[in-house]
């Protein structure tokens, strides 16, 4: 009997590594059944873990498999009409808050962004100079994208460029629980005045929405 027990332990520190109904233990500790552990490691950012381990209060440990788990959708706002707000002006010009919508998630979520903003120039310019037309998305008052239309009226691409442009962008962030600020702003420049750029209103092919999934488990 003590032969035996000398010979495990030899073979324990020799090789540290331990099998639980198996003989050939691949990790420190290899159990080929059912498992309790009463403390885990958080994985969520190794990308090659494919299996996403549960457990219960007592701390039995299962898995499911990640592609498997249920991804609920919700709806933070979609919004087809946006107000006409007077964004042009000459020079460094400061962007000007078309919506800001204010949302509340119940636990951590990716939010899913997207908006179309129409932007009309009404008044044909004259002066050659370059015009950009940009619409910014913000974040938490952090700015995360900012789309842009951009043309010169000169004498080849004509002066009397006017209409209805549209800006678009989508935008995905992981936002944790409590309430968030998104947020679209306009800029118009180099316009004589504001009210020569307008951006957002009520055309066909306006929008801004948000949607933020949960993982339902």
């Amino acid at each position: 009997m003590r032969k035996i027990i000398i010979f495990s332990l030899c073979s324990f520190f020799a090789n540290a590594q331990v099998g639980v109904n198996t003989t050939s233990p691949s990790r420190t500790l290899d159990v080929n059944g059912t498992l309790r552990v009463r403390t885990q490691t958080d994985q969520s950012s190794n990308s090659s873990y494919d299996n996403v381990m549960i457990s219960d209060a007592n701390g039995n440990v299962d898995y499911v498999k990640k592609n498997l788990l249920n991804q609920q959708m919700t709806q933070l706002f979609s919004l087809s009409t946006l107000p006409s707000v007077n964004v042009g002006g000459s020079g460094a010009v400061s962007p000007v808050s078309i919506s800001n919508q204010s949302v509340t998630l119940t636990k951590p979520a990716f939010v899913i962004i997207n908006y179309s903003v129409p932007v009309t120039i009404s008044a044909a310019a004259s002066d050659g100079r370059m015009k950009l037309l940009r619409t910014h998305l913000n974040v938490d008052g952090t700015n995360v994208v900012r789309s842009s239309n951009a043309y010169t009226n000169s004498t080849s691409t004509g002066t009397n460029l006017t209409g209805i442009f549209y800006n678009t962008g989508s935008y995905i962030t992981l936002l944790g629980a409590g309430t968030h600020s998104i947020e679209i702003l306009g800029t118009c420049f180099d316009f004589a005045a504001a009210a020569n750029c307008v951006q957002g209103g009520n055309f066909s092919g306006t929008s801004f929405q948000a949607h933020a999934m949960y993982n339902d488990y």
